[in-house]
């Protein structure tokens, strides 16, 4: 821990710290020498350092190959225009048991953005579970706050599941697709 000089100045810079141009050279060797094997392990690494314990659940129920609701509310605008007022609600979350289930939209948004999660089509034989989806008290009452008719809350409706990327990373950890299981305990040694 740094800690200020008493005379009030700034402490002298970290000079053990690699500089970012430092970084970025070292990047570039390695990626000369690096083989194809190495390169996926090291992307895997910083993928699984990019998670949240909460996020790690979520792709854990999706490693069965099942997808689960997810849905975007709209706000309609003008000609074909909309604005999303809410992206990546899902009842994955719950499946996987989250510690914040009203944050399930952000970590679904992370691992989309990361390429471990995916968006497909809406799936007709989900339809009680995007029912039940739609009565979480969040979104009840953000679609509520929009009101009805042409200019209220518009819902488009996808599935999540896990991407190749998310299935090349979860079998890289070797880890069981238990799905919906248990996502806590720790593998038999």
């Amino acid at each position: 821990m740094l800690v200020a000089p008493p005379d009030g100045s700034n402490p002298p810079p970290d000079v053990s710290a690699p500089t970012v141009e430092e970084k970025m050279r070292a990047l570039l060797l390695r990626s000369v020498h690096d083989t194809p094997s190495e390169s996926r392990r090291m992307l895997h690494e910083v993928l699984v350092g990019e998670l949240v314990p909460d996020e790690a659940r979520i792709l854990s129920a999706l490693s069965d190959g099942s997808s689960y609701p997810l849905v975007h509310i709209a706000r309609p605008g003008v000609g074909s225009y909309q604005k999303l007022v809410l992206e990546n609600a899902s009842s994955v979350g719950r499946a996987a048991g989250v510690a914040l289930p009203d944050r399930v939209h952000v970590y679904v948004s992370h691992l989309r953005r990361l390429g471990l999660v995916e968006a497909g089509p809406e799936d007709h034989s989900l339809k009680d579970e995007y029912d039940i989806l739609l009565t979480e008290p969040g979104l009840r009452a953000m679609i509520a706050a929009m009101g009805k008719g042409p200019r209220g809350a518009r819902i488009i409706r996808r599935t999540v599941r896990m991407s190749d990327l998310g299935r090349e990373l979860w079998e890289a950890a070797r880890l069981p697709q238990d799905g919906g299981g248990d996502h806590g305990d720790a593998p038999a040694g």
